[in-house]
């Protein structure tokens, strides 16, 4: 069974969780509503051994009840440990990362934390089952180089010691080119650059960041993938594949939502790198001292050229569905995207017993995390399918029902 238990010692307590703002050397630009439903990820994939922090929102009765009621998770409550009920998605910034900071080091056991991006906080360090270090070093993109192949990563063409130098910064940047903060997650640090004013929108956007800035080539691309892979803590086991999936993205390069299709895991394209992965990078990656799931993002050029330009050394927002469609608890494609709805308990209950009760012959959504605000029902999801051609159908139906989510909107079209 493929599960985070796969990878993680026994009793191994998972936070995915991401510092407000720069803490930790970090830019996440992620809202805490969205950090809520985040942290839930777990809860379907921890598999038997891991324990998961939730936030208060995603263990209402409302919400534990009909996720359960759905087939969508199948977790103990034992296998759950809730942060305080104060942190709610209204606390931000500074004050949100101090009182998590306060929650861990009350709440987790020495040497069982393992956290997606970690905090810094000395009072921290042995609680972490990675040194916290280690895992930001393996995140930064900066660090890439080090463990991957150079004919595998975009050119460099230009660093800055932080935001305030590229704000100030007179010399002439190549265009076209990407400029990305070199600690950072799901595109919020990320800008595509085709012009003068789009390197001017980025200096606006980056020029009061602590971190490190880089710009470089921008990749004529075909594809946009990504692959999940898992290094056993038990050194005796072997370094695994899990699969691969494509990827959807804004004009910035965010993250928006993934694609998987069975047929892409017999790609002849992919089986060079895969042994390039399996024979030189996470053998590496496993020598620095790192245990795991992660994954890296890869573009394929127009020339057929893979290129590595991101690093994650966590949970991604695609793990929960590569690792069910692995186990085979769902075997049609499917199109991951983030949704909301906004109505009565009845309404959501009625519209989740219509198209997301997992085993069903009409089930056309697989809901993997959700919580509830007076009235406002948020979720990730992914729509299944058999064919591509599906997907505008598919979509409007869920928009004409109530789903309010902007990666329907751009398929229904």
């Amino acid at each position: 069974m493929y599960s985070l238990s796969r990878y993680f010692p026994q009793g191994t307590e998972y936070f995915y969780g991401y510092p407000a703002e720069e803490d930790s050397h970090f830019f996440n630009g992620v809202p805490p509503e969205i950090e809520e439903l985040v942290a839930a990820r777990p809860l379907i994939c921890g598999g038997p051994d891991l324990k998961t922090f939730c936030f208060k929102a995603s263990l209402d009765t409302y919400v534990w009840s009909l996720m359960h009621e759905l087939g969508s998770w199948n977790v103990d409550r034992k296998n759950v440990i809730m942060l305080p009920a104060e942190i709610t998605c209204r606390v931000r910034g500074s004050r949100r990362n101090k009182m998590l900071k306060e929650a861990l080091v009350e709440l987790a056991h020495p040497g069982k934390l393992i956290m997606s991006q970690p905090y810094l906080d000395s009072r921290l360090k042995p609680k972490y089952a990675i040194p916290s270090n280690r895992t930001i070093w393996l995140n930064d993109k900066r660090n890439m180089p080090a463990y991957i192949p150079w004919q595998y990563l975009p050119k460099a063409y230009d660093e800055f010691l932080d935001g305030p130098c590229f704000r100030d910064s007179v010399g002439q940047i190549p265009l076209p080119c990407v400029i990305k903060v070199s600690s950072s997650s799901s595109g919020d640090g990320v800008r595509i650059c085709h012009t003068q004013e789009d390197i001017d929108q980025a200096r606006r956007d980056f020029g009061n960041l602590e971190g490190i800035i880089l710009v470089t080539e921008l990749i004529d691309m075909e594809r946009n993938f990504a692959v999940q892979f898992g290094i056993p803590s038990d050194p005796d086991q072997p370094i695994e594949i899990i699969r691969w999936h494509e990827q959807m993205v804004d004009r910035h390069g965010a993250f928006v939502g993934g694609i998987i299709e069975p047929e892409t895991q017999d790609d002849e394209r992919f089986k060079a790198l895969n042994k390039e992965l399996l024979e030189k990078i996470l053998p590496e990656v496993r020598r620095r001292g790192w245990f795991g799931i992660g994954g890296f993002d890869v573009l394929m050029s127009k020339e057929g050229r893979f290129y590595f330009i991101d690093p994650n050394f966590r949970m991604t927002g695609m793990t929960v569905y590569d690792l069910l469609a692995c186990n085979g608890d769902v075997t049609s494609s499917l199109l991951s995207f983030a949704g909301d709805f906004e109505g009565t308990k009845k309404e959501f209950t009625a519209l989740m017993h219509k198209y997301a009760r997992v085993g069903t012959p009409d089930q056309k959504l697989y809901v993997t995390t959700l919580t509830e605000h007076r009235g406002l029902f948020r979720f990730n999801a992914a729509l299944l399918f058999e064919s591509r051609k599906e997907i505008p159908a598919l979509s409007r139906e869920l928009l004409k029902a109530g789903v309010r989510s902007s990666v329907l909107e751009g398929l229904a079209k």
